[in-house]
């Protein structure tokens, strides 16, 4: 074999070498580039979930808050107390404390989707979530009675009727919007099907009558501590007192 000949074949098996090592960085190269993809959008999944979150912040940390001083006036002032206060507006006590429970149900299904509809997945934000889930447990804790009982759907369900969303055009941005204590209590008061989701309400109030204060105590408690999460600055709930109640010494309410 010539010299020109074994140049030309050398010269070949670089050319081949060269097109099979360049093909081996490009595929390193693309892999490389998809898993950084893969973990810019996970970022960005994890940071969108979070940021939907915040945004229900505010106005959770005002139900929570909102809900807890109710249970806690109730706690403080008793069945009996709590109606001398209301005497003249007839059912407002209870449709009322309805009425707040409803209002924290909306803004906890409000969270959930907002989350959801992100570009991540539920339960990202997992201090916050996890406080929203021992509050949840509370409520549905069927050991001591039929009062202020309200089962996971039941939660949900109530959420879902108290909300509805608005998209703003220009932006498609949807803004959740959670039915105030007008909307409610015409339906409250006029839809039996809607009043039926909060028969526990009723029974709850019968169990205050009685002195029976132990599983508000627990969901103040729950709540309190969700609030002081969502909160802790106190910029959104300055004008409420945040003290969880204390049963320990006080036998004669349990």
């Amino acid at each position: 074999m010539g010299t020109e000949s074994l140049l030309t074949i050398i010269a070949l098996l670089l050319s081949v070498a060269s097109v099979v090592v360049t093909g081996l960085f490009s595929v390193r190269t693309q892999r490389l580039s998809h898993e950084l993809e893969v973990e810019r959008e996970a970022r960005h999944a994890e940071q969108s979930a979070i940021k939907a979150a915040e945004r229900v912040y505010e106005p959770l940390a005002q139900a929570a808050a909102e809900l807890q001083s109710r249970i806690f006036n109730l706690v403080e002032t008793g069945w009996i107390g709590t109606q001398k206060r209301y005497a003249s507006h007839g059912d407002y006590a209870v449709a009322s404390t309805a009425f707040l429970f409803a209002h924290y149900f909306g803004w906890i299904e409000a969270r959930r989707q907002a989350v959801l509809s992100s570009s991540g997945e539920g339960g990202r934000d997992l201090s916050v979530q996890r406080l929203i889930d021992e509050v949840l447990k509370t409520l549905r804790r069927s050991d001591d009675s039929e009062g202020f009982l309200f089962f996971t759907a039941e939660q949900r369900a109530i959420g879902e009727l108290m909300l509805t969303w608005e998209t703003i055009p220009e932006t498609a941005v949807r803004i959740p919007h959670v039915a105030g204590y007008a909307a409610f209590v015409k339906r409250y008061r006029h839809d039996d099907e809607f009043r039926a989701w909060f028969t526990s309400i009723d029974a709850g109030m019968e169990l205050v009558s009685t002195g029976d204060v132990r599983r508000l105590a627990a969901i103040q408690n729950g709540l309190v501590a969700l609030i002081d999460e969502l909160d802790p600055n106190r910029k959104y709930t300055a004008g409420y007192a945040l003290e969880p109640i204390d049963l320990s010494d006080e036998p004669s309410r349990t």
